[in-house]
């Protein structure tokens, strides 16, 4: 068939979109909430240029800057000076310290717990030990947000028994092979649970990682943090919110499948029979018909800087076959399923994967709630009672 009498793509794009704008408009009356637009946000736009945060380019952010500058960037809305950062940094070091009762109450959970489902806990432990619990303007929540990263992945490493030594856990800073990680690095090196320190790739493919996952578009949670944030005026109780709707959401770990599938594979071939075993049916995650996201392919990009062994080169080939199979069925893969994939070759276990996802995203549920107790915008709908 001659290709030139094919309709252009942006015109079958647009007449989708009109399709879809016409059938959502018949449906409205019963729908709920479903598309209606609450608000503007100046923290994410989509575009042919790629995604950007706060007017920045992700593509130059993963390049030039450390996931610290870019929770400056969410919360601030502007990055920050070489003052501003240092300012930043100091925070976070200063506050990396638990206290001793919360692994105690930590030791007794039961043993098995998972992993996702105790970061609403040590989320919640921590807030009793706030310095500044009656402050809630901005300025205290984006000093909140900080020393939360701060103290989050010690006591995560407590709450997955990682550290056998709890009072040294509580109260000792950060060691020398850590403080000379940045903070995603440092989060690798408590998740792995291991003694080996990230090697400097790894710890620039965790930052790639953060960034890249930090923000969404509206998502169920997303949409909690900023309901909660247009209710009150505390930031603790609206990432409380947001990171148990979406620890409920992932009951069935998607990251955790992902990461077992693609180690479950010993070549490429069998990732071609595992496929056509499926006969037909569609992959339960990762891949969608079409996407504006960039972000996808940053993170595979990355992944090719981590193979530096026969493992990861497993891995990533068996990653790199399925994706090609997808795309024979005009499917590409999701920002999610790339972060899968890396933090697979990156050695994190797949049951705590989820865990990188949710501290990314707890700044960008932060920055939400800012902007949306900025706007002044209540989201509290109104409902048609009864006679």
């Amino acid at each position: 068939m001659d290709q030139s009498a094919l309709p252009a793509a942006h015109l079958v794009n647009g007449l989708r979109r009109l399709v879809d704008d016409i059938r959502r408009n018949e449906t409205a009356g019963s729908r709920g909430l479903t598309d209606v637009v609450c608000g503007t946000t100046n923290l994410l736009t989509y575009g042919d240029a790629g995604v950007h945060y706060c007017g920045h380019a992700v593509e130059d952010l993963i390049q030039m800057y450390s996931f610290e500058h870019v929770i400056w960037l969410l919360l601030h809305q502007n990055l920050p000076t070489e003052e501003e950062m240092a300012d930043c940094s100091s925070i976070i070091a200063d506050s990396a310290v638990i206290d001793e009762s919360t692994t105690e109450i930590l030791a007794r959970l039961p043993v098995g717990a998972r992993p996702l489902d105790l970061f609403p806990l040590c989320l919640s432990l921590l807030s009793f030990f706030d310095p500044t619990p009656c402050d809630s303007n901005d300025e205290s929540a984006r000093t909140r947000v900080l020393r939360l990263l701060a103290q989050l992945p010690l006591i995560i490493s407590a709450a997955l028994g990682d550290s056998t030594d709890i009072a040294a856990l509580s109260s000792m800073q950060l060691s020398t092979d850590e403080t000379e990680l940045t903070w995603a690095g440092r989060l690798l090196c408590r998740l792995r649970g291991t003694e080996e320190r990230p090697s400097a790739a790894e710890d620039a493919a965790m930052n790639v990682l953060m960034i890249c996952e930090c923000l969404t578009e509206m998502r169920p949670a997303c949409f909690t943090a900023r309901f909660a944030a247009s209710t009150t005026s505390h930031i603790i109780p609206v990432l409380q919110s947001a990171a148990s709707l979406f620890v409920s959401q992932l009951r069935n770990d998607p990251f955790l499948w992902t990461s077992d599938l693609l180690k479950g594979f010993l070549n490429p071939g069998q990732v071609e029979a595992w496929w056509r075993r499926r006969e037909g049916q569609p992959m339960p995650f990762g891949f969608a018909a079409a996407s504006e996201d960039n972000r996808a392919s940053l993170l595979t990009e990355t992944c090719r800087t981590m193979l530096g062994s026969i493992d990861r080169i497993r891995v990533e080939a068996a990653a790199a076959r399925l994706e090609k199979l997808q795309a024979q069925e005009q499917r590409v893969p999701t920002t999610d399923w790339a972060a899968a994939r890396l933090m697979t070759l990156l050695d994190i276990p797949a049951d705590r994967q989820a865990l990188v996802i949710v501290m990314a995203r707890l700044v960008g549920w932060a920055a939400q709630a800012i902007e949306q107790q900025s706007s002044g915008i209540s989201l509290l709908p109104a409902l048609r009672y009864g006679t």
